[in-house]
């Protein structure tokens, strides 16, 4: 074509996503982010992989608030990422839930979570803020057009951002090696609430009903929030039950149902998360709807969590092993594995020690679901060779 070169980008992605309102339109911007960050400029190994889902984490929360035409719903996204962040912190070894993780000879499958994801994130952040936002802005360009076709690693890139800001920004401060080499939580940036506040608010009023017998339900109408409001609601109600380390009663649970119908959502985002919340109340009702999300649809971000807190509950650990053995082909091969592993290393915590669970005769099944998903995964890899 007369030495005009096109290039077609097709981008894959889950069914999960057709909510029906364009709502997740956010996963869209996050694959289309990785064009840059994961593409273009990659990650030189799995220890640096912060760098290729932190920046495209980043990426999507810039183009979302220009979709949505508003700055502050950068933070409002951002908000539900700390609490994904604070969950795989809690889930995961302290090996892995460092930015440069330890990954030694394992599997990097292993240390999957959103960590790199969300403190990565949360790394960038912070230096956007510690040299302003039009500053960090012009270092983005500046990074991809520096490292573009090429690999990098976590100290190539600080060695650039301090190079690049050397007699223009001091950031001589940044601590970079409890970002990058330390365990645990970051400290949590002040985020901007404004978005936020409505929605925290009716979860701290649905926590206060929780704690009163008798109460009033809430009479906050949320038929004209957006779903992004209605996952911060939930989120927020999530974290201030795990705060207090108790769940949520089953009247709670049966008052939301009757006020908001979301165990009836087409949204996967908002449906996840309630149904995260009704396991953990021990609603029995709601396993046949956890039952049928799990088995309709393979993504990690949702079975995995579900089919964990089946295990944990008094009313499913049997319900879980069955359903993961009669539909374990029906996953891809990391995300068999990882469930399994889930229901066959399980922990409790007694006297503040952790020891193993006890394993029956399902869960040595399941124990060999792990050996068949490796043994297919190490067939796939030696069939593309």
């Amino acid at each position: 074509m007369n030495g005009l070169i096109i290039c077609i980008q097709l981008t894959f992605v889950t069914p999960t996503l057709l909510a029906g309102d364009r709502s997740l339109a956010d996963v869209v911007a996050h694959e289309a982010a990785h064009s840059w960050s994961g593409n273009l400029v990659t990650n030189e190994t799995w220890e640096h992989f912060w760098l290729n889902e932190g920046w495209t984490v980043f990426l999507q929360r810039k183009i979302m608030a220009k979709v949505y035409n508003d700055d502050k719903f950068f933070d409002f996204d951002a908000i539900g990422g700390w609490k994904d962040l604070k969950d795989s912190v809690e889930e995961m070894p302290d090996a892995y839930t460092k930015l440069i993780p330890e990954l030694g000879d394992g599997d990097p499958d292993d240390a999957f979570s959103s960590i790199p994801y969300e403190k990565g994130f949360n790394l960038l952040y912070s230096l956007e803020r510690m040299v302003g936002k039009d500053k960090f802005g012009e270092f983005t360009k500046a990074y991809f057009n520096e490292f573009k076709f090429g690999v990098i690693t976590s100290e190539k890139f600080q060695n650039f951002f301090e190079s690049y800001f050397e007699g223009v920004v001091d950031v001589s401060s940044f601590d970079w090696e409890t970002w990058l080499h330390q365990p645990g939580m970051p400290e949590e940036p002040k985020f901007d609430r404004t978005l936020s506040a409505e929605c925290e608010e009716l979860a701290q009023a649905w926590i206060s009903l929780d704690e009163i017998e008798g109460g009033k339900t809430p009479s906050t109408n949320i038929s004209d929030w957006s779903t992004a409001q209605t996952v911060t609601f939930l989120d927020a109600l999530t974290n201030m039950t795990n705060d207090r380390s108790k769940p949520l009663s089953l009247e709670t649970i049966e008052s939301m149902k009757e006020a908001y119908n979301m165990q009836q959502s087409k949204n996967s985002e908002v449906l996840h998360r309630f149904c995260m919340l009704a396991v953990a109340a021990g609603d029995s009702g709601i396993i046949p709807t956890v039952i049928r999300f799990i088995t309709t649809q393979g993504r990690m971000k949702f079975v995995r969590p579900l089919y964990r807190a089946l295990y944990k509950s008094e009313m499913g650990k049997e319900i879980a092993v069955k359903t993961f053995l009669a539909n374990r082909e029906f996953y891809h091969p990391i995300a068999s594995k990882m469930v399994a592993t889930d229901m066959s290393v399980g922990k409790t915590e007694e006297d503040g020690e952790s020891k193993s669970k006890k394993k029956g005769i399902s869960l040595m099944a399941v124990g060999a679901v792990v050996v068949v998903a490796a043994a297919v995964g190490i067939a796939l890899r030696r069939g593309k060779r």
